[in-house]
């Protein structure tokens, strides 16, 4: 199934990727810079200073007024912008998948990045043989069908495959850790994931808000997770690290679990708010194309 439709495609073609920061790129691209540079556009004069480079003095302006003045341009100035997908094995839940709904949403920010010439950096962490998947300064949109592909292709990791409890589950908080120190990334990170771990997806997220990037957070979650349709005997898997305990579903236990997930959102939402993330949430029942055109409008990522 191609994650996008072209009619879709089409739609993207009006937006871009925003920046609430400026940042200097190592390309000339297609962004506009508050900064003064020396590209073709002219912008302003500022008084002549010792130093100035002479090629860029108003000479018709001084035969005219008598006052040296160097000329500004605008500078044009690419951006870094990486997308991180969790693919742990809490993502491989519900229909369709929380993970084929946000493979949608990072295909569809890839191809807006791509469509205004920005960097595009893709990278998801994987255990056991599927490894992480990590293309690296994709540009233009002659490399929209590899990112696509690339994040079509990518399966959920699954505990089982080494055959001990938790070996093949990717939590994020490691990978993260290990991406930053490495990478050392630039720009703005977009991360699409249920953000549901057991020691609180706000510790995930701290290297990322310590690493001097710009976080989009994107949370997906399906709608038992949220308004779960069970009752009875139950035995409950911990699809991460493999722990399981039996309950009984009753309308009491219901309440707790209402209670306790209302305050790991808070806890989460007060963690992004605090940090300067923005945090946008969706479930899989809801079109993950309202999620691009709309809400990431809202949070500031797309215009």
């Amino acid at each position: 199934m191609a994650l996008l439709t072209k009619d879709f495609l089409a739609k993207l073609e009006s937006l871009e990727i925003v920046s609430r920061r400026i940042r200097r790129g190592r390309f000339r691209g297609e962004r506009r810079s508050a900064r003064r540079g020396a590209s073709v556009e002219f912008a302003d004069h500022r008084p002549y200073g010792r130093g100035d480079d002479l090629r860029f003095l108003d000479w018709p302006l001084y035969a005219r007024l008598g006052m040296l003045m160097t000329k500004l341009f605008h500078d044009e100035e690419d951006l870094a912008v990486h997308l991180v997908l969790d693919r742990s094995a809490s993502m491989d839940f519900g229909e369709p998948s929380k993970l084929l709904h946000a493979k949608r949403i990072v295909a569809a920010l890839g191809y807006v990045a791509l469509l205004g010439a920005n960097r595009v950096s893709f990278w998801s962490p994987g255990a056991g043989s599927s490894g992480d998947c990590d293309l690296r300064d994709l540009r233009s949109t002659r490399n929209a069908e590899r990112l696509l592909q690339a994040i079509e292709s990518l399966p959920a990791d699954s505990r089982h495959e080494t055959g001990a409890p938790g070996a093949g589950s990717t939590l994020l908080g490691e990978p993260l850790r290990r991406w930053i120190g490495t990478r050392r990334p630039r720009g703005v990170v977009v991360i699409a994931s249920d953000f549901l771990h057991r020691d609180g997806a706000w510790e995930h997220l701290r290297p990322l808000v310590r690493g001097g990037l710009e976080v989009h957070a994107v949370r997906v979650q399906d709608r038992d997770e949220i308004e779960p349709q069970v009752e009875g005997d139950l035995r409950i898997l911990d699809s991460e690290d493999g722990s399981g305990a039996d309950v009984t579903v009753t309308p009491a236990l219901l309440d707790l679990y209402e209670r306790a997930r209302l305050e790991y959102d808070r806890r989460l939402e007060e963690f992004c708010r605090s940090r300067q993330v923005s945090l946008a949430a969706t479930v899989t029942d809801e079109p993950f194309e309202k999620l691009v055109l709309e809400v990431l409008r809202i949070r500031g990522l797309v215009a």
